[in-house]
């Protein structure tokens, strides 16, 4: 990081000595004056320009700025992003002190998509663009949630409580079972790597938000299609904040937040346990007497010990500024320290960001460079304790005591675990597994990872020909991760190892991705009259790169166990070439036409299968510009748009990098090494499964688009109606036997469609000198369907999945053809005539007299909603700003594991415990041994849809302090605010994609004080 500072104050200090290269134009007329925004606030940055020049200015500080043209008859305009460009000739007298109004249809009017802008009214594809702002948000740690319930079609499911735990987005649903369904993101030119490692598996965590200007969505082929092979689950676009404005600018954003555990798992209080035992299992009988010998004297609440009030803090400084007015730079340096709610989690990133964008020649050839640090430190909590505390016996001491009440450590690191004997002479019960408290406190698992973006693009505008410039991009995406994993000595864990007994062993996991990136396009941009013509061709080139490696020791002697467990298959790498064109057509900014064609190549196919072409075509008609509503002044946008193209896939994870050749994996069983003296030696004995033809995954959609406007922009939106059909699905399917080297193969079987409407509405209902209010919604309709799945017309084939708690091997759902993916296969209950469930009575589906696995039936339910929301109000009165977010849906259902897996009062005394109890078996009332159907009982499977209040703010601006010519913003918030669901489990938004709910880490509830000071 020293390194890169010296070498960015150096460049700095360059810029400044040397000379101008841009030579002053004939000017002798100068105008000066102040630009504001509407509440009469100075306007820093703003961009001043004399029309069809290269002349032009920026504001100051106090948003004034002064600039010599050539005539008084000169056309001056005057930008910013996020407000209405204004452009006046040279002696209006407006310009003396001239008020910005906001862009009320969203960000500026140049919009940045795929290699390139493009002007938010000549766009034709499905295509949303929001600002990064930092008011009417959270203590945000994560760019997602910057995302989550702002753009239609984006379904955002946030990860469990643990700190830095990553989400799963998806952009217009599922399209893909084993290749992978998230979305390609993008900073600042560089397509980012999925998987950074262990430690940096949350691709938008490499990221400081602070540091985000805005993001754009590229959803519909029309607009993502120029990314091709990485572009079938739709394309996010970050692009960061750069450097504006002549005079330096430091800015500070910090936060301070507070949070606590937002609900536990329902179990039964050390009261309620006793009361239930004394009802259920009477003092007298056989099984009373069991259960009462095993229950102790104290009143424990398990989740209790092993939750906390967590305190985080963050913090980036930035300092940005414009050296001459041809070298805007911007650095910044962040700092997140968060604490989880669970003990002995934590996590803290390091960031550091420069930008430096000079430009010689006139202004004709511009150089960025952009370069992103960041350091990760983690420690990991086993989040299964939360089930293992819930349900732990609430009676007993959680500490080993002495006989004087002290803590004896000389037994589990005086945690209470089940055994037998003290001290060295402990046994553990190894059927029960470790305590809660050993479980965090005596396992020790942390991972510090280190990741680099940067990127050089080198853009040239042609003397005399300007209407052409040539673009090149030099990147890379690298990342390292080391992860410690191992228990202490003398632990309960330690004690059940059979090779290191008492002393317990170690790893050390080492990750190392590489991804090389080098692109060149040429893009001619051209108007003559009413034609507009951009033109676009170029080529791309992506190599991956990534190893990993384990090495086990013993804790005792730090000895390694057993060789190096280094193979050459630790070594994985692939390719993507490319070769791409768009054509941009517009008439009279009327009629506008998009063609996209992307010729791709990836490595994980053969020769013959390689390539794949994928293009696309899009429609727009500006119908607000034609002549019979070009005076309808309640009009101020409308516009239709059509669109269809195909994307690829060929994202199909680790273990399919050579999916078409015929490979040989080492021999890792017994079985099959050669013993020499003592040791076996591994050989390349087992081959693999392979498919020679395995080829593209190819998704074709199509869109039908209305942007429209009303009453100046104050009401103002879009609907769209979309259909993805994705052929050729990347699939493991079963092999016949004796048809290839192994019981599965990768191939191409199967199809899924995707189909929806998705809208988004924004009001300002009132908009005066001291009051604004801004009110968005947005909602998506969205329906996924199984079209085909294997090269059978079998209606019954069906590829199972979503493992439950119970029981081994146990598969809840299935992928088959007519229902949506991973609905939910499940018995019928039978209720009894006052509605409550009866055990074990499921419905004889096929009348055989018995209950098998044949009477289960598919449900037509699954996780995935119907309909998905966001909400967002803004508020702002005179110098204070008010605010909330929420997100919700309908439709979309779970299946309560815990309450499936704990229904039941029925207790195994021979394993040596005495289990809690949920307080669903007093719903329940089941008692009797569990014969195992009845976990797959329908009556666990329940409608979760839900509306979450994600955040509340409140703040207030300084600026006017003394004679101090910043600002200041002080702001209160608390996220994860309140939920309303049906749901009776903790929580209805279930981490990952299945909406199996088994005992998750609570999300937590934050409090925030948050600081942004603008020097």
């Amino acid at each position: 990081m020293k390194k890169l500072l010296t070498m960015f104050v150096g460049i700095m200090l360059a810029g400044m000595i040397t000379p101008p290269l841009v030579l002053a134009q004939d000017a002798d007329y100068e105008v000066k004056g102040v630009v504001v925004d509407k509440a009469g606030m100075p306007i820093l940055g703003a961009t001043v320009i004399e029309k069809g020049t290269t002349n032009g200015v920026s504001t100051g500080i106090d948003g004034d700025y002064a600039i010599r043209v050539a005539s008084p008859q000169s056309v001056i305009e005057v930008s910013y992003v996020g407000y209405k460009t204004v452009s006046l000739v040279a002696s209006s007298t407006l310009l003396a002190h001239l008020t910005l109004e906001e862009d009320a249809m969203g960000i500026d009017d140049v919009v940045v998509i795929g290699y390139g802008t493009v002007k938010k009214n000549d766009m034709t594809g499905s295509v949303v663009a929001i600002k990064a702002e930092e008011l009417n948000r959270g203590a945000v740690v994560s760019a997602q949630e910057m995302l989550k319930g702002k753009v239609p079609g984006v379904h955002i499911i946030p990860g469990d409580g643990g700190p830095g735990s990553s989400s799963t987005i998806r952009i217009r649903g599922m399209a893909s079972f084993n290749a992978s369904n998230d979305p390609l993101i993008v900073i600042d030119g560089v397509p980012i790597a999925s998987d950074g490692g262990k430690g940096m598996a949350n691709p938008l965590e490499t990221i400081n938000p602070n540091d985000i200007e805005s993001f754009t969505v590229l959803k519909d082929a029309s607009a993502a299609a120029i990314y091709g092979s990485r572009a079938s689950n739709g394309v996010i676009l970050i692009t960061t904040k750069k450097g504006k404005g002549n005079t330096p600018r430091v800015s500070y954003n910090g936060s301070v937040s507070v949070q606590t555990n937002s609900d536990e798992l329902p179990v039964m209080s050390p009261g309620e346990f006793r009361n239930y035992v004394e009802q259920v299992f009477p003092a007298g009988t056989t099984t009373g007497d069991k259960v009462h010998a095993m229950m102790g004297d104290k009143n424990t609440n398990w989740q209790d010990l092993i939750f906390r009030t967590a305190i985080s803090h963050d913090h980036n400084v930035s300092v940005l500024g414009n050296i001459n007015d041809r070298m805007p730079y911007r650095a910044s340096v962040g700092y997140t320290g968060q604490q989880g709610t669970l003990e002995t989690s934590k996590y803290e990133r390091g960031t550091l960001d420069l930008s430096l964008s000079p430009n010689f020649f006139d202004k004709h050839l511009t150089v960025n460079l952009n370069a992103k640090g960041v350091v990760t430190s983690q420690r990991y909590a086993d989040g299964g304790v939360v089930g293992s505390a819930a349900f732990f016996n609430p009676t007993i001491d959680p500490y080993w005591r002495n006989e004087d009440g002290s803590i004896d450590y000389t037994t589990t690191n005086g945690y209470w675990n089940y055994g037998s004997g003290r001290g060295d002479e402990f046994t553990p019960n190894t059927l029960l597994g470790a305590g809660p408290l050993s479980k965090l406190y005596d396992r020790d698992n942390t991972a510090r990872a280190k990741r680099f973006i940067g990127n050089a693009q080198i853009d040239y505008k042609v003397h005399g020909f300007e209407a052409l410039r040539f673009n090149l991009n030099l990147g890379m995406d690298i990342s390292s991760a080391k992860t410690y994993d191992g228990v202490n000595p003398g632990s309960f864990q330690a004690y059940t190892d059979t090779e290191a007994r008492g002393w317990g062993q170690y790893s050390w996991t080492t990750n190392f991705r590489r991804n090389h990136l080098l692109e060149f396009y040429a893009n001619f941009n051209k108007e003559w009259g009413i034609h507009h013509l951009d033109v676009m061709a170029g080529y791309s080139w992506q190599h991956f790169y990534s190893s990993d490696h384990t090495v086990t020791y013993f804790n005792e002697t730090h000895e390694q166990k057993g060789e190096d467990s280094r193979y050459p298959f630790d070594r994985k790498e692939y390719y993507l070439l490319s070769f791409y064109g768009r054509i941009n057509y517009s008439l009279a900014s009327k009629y506008l036409f998009t063609f996209t064609l992307r010729d791709d190549a990836s490595s994980r196919f053969s020769k013959d299968t390689r390539w794949g072409l994928f293009p696309s075509a899009a429609f727009a008609w500006n119908i607000a510009q034609e002549d019979f509503l070009k005076d309808v002044r309640a009009i101020s946008a409308l516009k239709l748009r059509l669109g269809a193209g195909q994307t690829g896939q060929q994202d199909i994870g680790d273990g399919y990098y050579y999916a078409y050749l015929a490979r040989y994996s080492m021999s890792t069983d017994v079985y099959k090494q050669y013993n020499m003296g003592n040791a076996g030696y591994s050989f390349y004995l087992t081959p693999s499964a392979y498919d020679p033809n395995i080829k593209w995954e190819t998704t074709t959609t199509y869109n039908v688009g209305l942007d429209f406007g009303f009453l100046d922009g104050r009401i103002n939106g879009s609907v769209d109606w979309y259909l993805r059909q994705t052929d050729d699905l990347l699939n493991e399917v079963i092999t016949p036997m004796g048809s290839n080297f192994g019981n599965k193969v990768m191939t191409n079987i199967g199809s899924m469609e995707n189909r929806g409407v998705e809208f988004n509405v924004n009001f300002i209902p009132v908009q005066t000198k001291d009051w604004n209010l801004q009110i968005g919604f947005n909602g998506t309709f969205q329906h996924t369907e199984i079209t085909k799945l294997n090269n059978t017309e079998d209606p019954d084939y069906a590829i199972s999945t979503g493992g439950i708690s119970k029981g081994t091997g146990n598969l809840l759902q299935r992928h088959m053809v007519g229902h949506a993916p991973y609905t939910f296969y499940c018995f019928q209950q039978v209720y009894d005539e006052n509605g409550h469930p009866i055990q074990n009575a499921l419905v004889d589906r096929d009348k055989d007299g018995k209950i098998t696995q044949a009477d289960r039936y598919m449900t037509d339910k699954s996780p995935n909603p119907d309909f998905f929301y966001g909400l967002s109000v803004k508020l702002t009165w005179k110098k204070w700003d008010f605010g909330f977010n929420g997100h919700g849906s309908v439709g979309n259902w779970v299946f309560n594991d815990f309450a499936s897996a704990n229904s039941t009062s029925n207790l195994d005394l021979n394993a040596g415990n005495l289990p809690n109890f949920a307080k669903v078996v007093e719903k329940t009332g089941f008692t009797k041994a569990n014969s195992g159907e009845q976990w797959y009982s329908d009556m666990f499977l329940e409608d979760a849809s839900f509306f979450r209040m994600d955040d509340i703010n409140l703040g207030y601006t300084f600026d006017k302090i003394g004679n101090w010519k910043g600002s200041l913003r002080l702001a209160f918030g608390v996220q994860n605010v309140f939920v309303i669901t049906d749901y009776s489990g903790i929580d209805p938004e279930i981490p990952g994609v299945n909406g199996i709910d088994g005992s998750m880490w609570p999300r937590p509830r934050t409090y925030s004080l948050r600081l942004n000071v603008n020097f």
